[in-house]
């Protein structure tokens, strides 16, 4: 069996022997999907990718070059076409490889070792489970769409010309499914939804009935007036306009100005109820890792603290150009594509608070469970408009189902104006890994019906 390992270093001393800086990265990974429609597997795919990628840097000129063929010939062409291509590449000051730094030796639990050996009728029977059980939720659940099965086997290894080398490996497994809820009144649709990085994880009876409950519970939902209330997000929603916050808060944002956030460093940008983390590092974290895509130890960065603006997320690039330390946030997709700066495990941090509990102190408002962006949220202007269905409260109650209003305010006034934070934590793994409780903001502007 070949060493990955070994084949990286080699690379690298190959291609710094031609007087350049030199990184090798070799990914070998198997992905399942499987998606069934009404008990029948509508879609099953096994596929395994196993790759070189190369990246050379000459002065500041930036050169990349992959192969998926490990033939001795075709590895030297790819390491010699990445040095030719840093040859004739912009040069940028910026540009330079990592120096190794000491990873911290602890145990993240992102492998799976059960997962290689669960067969594909294992995973097709949990599949079906979902469907089954979002269809028993109520007679009024006539769909199960899109029930969906998906995992990833992925072992990494990388290697570098200024001494860093070292490989982990990693296992993510998600399935969601839409439920599709119909009466005489209309028709609602909702998803539900589990991912970790174990198989034994995913409860396929808590997926189906969450979107069979939340599919009934809007049925026959309509608008109500427009007007300024509280809105309580649930969960799955806010992970979602969290992943726009998410986007400003890279140094590359900031530097390009392209963030809603410019400028405001060390000032308070939210309520003090909010604490946006980004933590590499979290056990059983989807976008864990012992080290980013560059051999950067990973960390945990408190980017708002309390409602202050306090860091932004780095790689190694990004960080030279501020005069700053990476956070160990150079992510890689693939050996298809050179290290990009992006989140790992990106978080609201939770509070002690119930669902219950905080919709219990809502006096009038909208608890939303599903929104619909149509390019309304944006993290360079900080504009958030979306098309949200839900149900109404009413003196700390759940009443009725409200369909076909707007939510809008801006980021800036969302994050100023969360009121509550939940304890229930709940990761959306569609965003990379986007994780946030209930939160309560106050003052938003509902459009309904005039």
């Amino acid at each position: 069996m070949t060493d990955y390992l070994e084949l990286a270093q080699d690379v690298v001393r190959r291609a710094a022997a031609r007087g350049v800086e030199a990184e090798a990265i070799v990914v070998d990974e198997q992905e399942t999907m499987i998606r069934v429609d009404r008990g029948q597997v509508e879609q099953l795919s096994q596929s395994g990718s196993k790759g070189l990628g190369v990246r050379v840097i000459d002065g500041g000129r930036v050169g990349y070059a992959y192969t998926s063929d490990f033939d001795p010939a075709s590895v030297e062409g790819t390491w010699q076409a990445a040095v030719d291509l840093a040859r004739v590449a912009t040069p940028d000051e910026h540009r330079a490889l990592p120096d190794p730094q000491p990873a911290p030796d602890e145990e993240l639990e992102i492998w799976d070792p059960d997962l290689p050996g669960v067969s594909t009728a294992t995973k097709i029977a949990l599949a079906r489970q979902v469907e089954e059980a979002a269809l028993a939720y109520d007679p009024r659940v006539v769909m199960a769409n899109r029930c969906t099965y998906q995992d990833e086997i992925v072992h990494v290894y990388l290697a570098n010309s200024r001494g860093f080398a070292g490989a982990y490996d990693r296992t993510a497994v998600v399935s969601y499914v839409v439920g599709i809820g119909r009466d005489e009144g209309g028709q609602a649709m909702a998803y539900g939804l589990d991912a970790s990085n174990f198989f034994r994880d995913l409860d396929a009876q808590a997926i189906g009935r969450e979107a069979g409950l939340r599919a009934v519970q809007i049925l026959g939902g309509r608008p109500v007036e427009t007007q300024r209330a509280t809105v309580v997000f649930d969960p799955l929603v806010a992970a979602e306009i969290l992943g726009y916050v998410s986007m400003a808060l890279t140094a590359e944002a900031m530097q390009r100005g392209r963030s809603f956030l410019v400028g405001q460093m060390g000032q308070e940008v939210g309520s003090d109820k909010v604490s946006l983390l980004d933590d590499g590092r979290l056990k059983r974290g989807l976008g864990s890792a012992p080290f980013d895509g560059e051999g950067v130890p990973t960390s945990a960065t408190r980017l708002i603290d309390e409602g202050v603006l306090q860091n932004v997320i780095y790689d190694s690039y990004t960080a030279r150009k501020d005069g700053a330390a990476s956070t160990g946030n150079a992510q890689r997709s693939s050996h298809r594509s050179p290290p990009s700066l992006g989140p790992s495990n990106f978080y609201l941090q939770p509070g002690t608070l119930s669902r219950d509990e905080i919709i219990a102190g809502v006096e009038r408002g909208l608890y939303v469970t599903r929104i619909m962006q149509t390019g309304g949220t944006d993290p360079i202007t900080g504009d958030c408009s979306m098309g949200a269905s839900g149900l109404w409260i009413e003196n700390g109650q759940l009443t009725r189902p409200v369909a076909g209003v707007t939510v809008a305010t801006t980021l800036p006034d969302l994050l100023r104006s969360v009121v509550a934070v939940g304890s229930d934590l709940r990761v959306v793994p569609f965003m990379g890994a986007i994780s946030a409780p209930t939160i309560r903001v106050d003052g938003v502007t509902i459009g309904g019906t005039r």
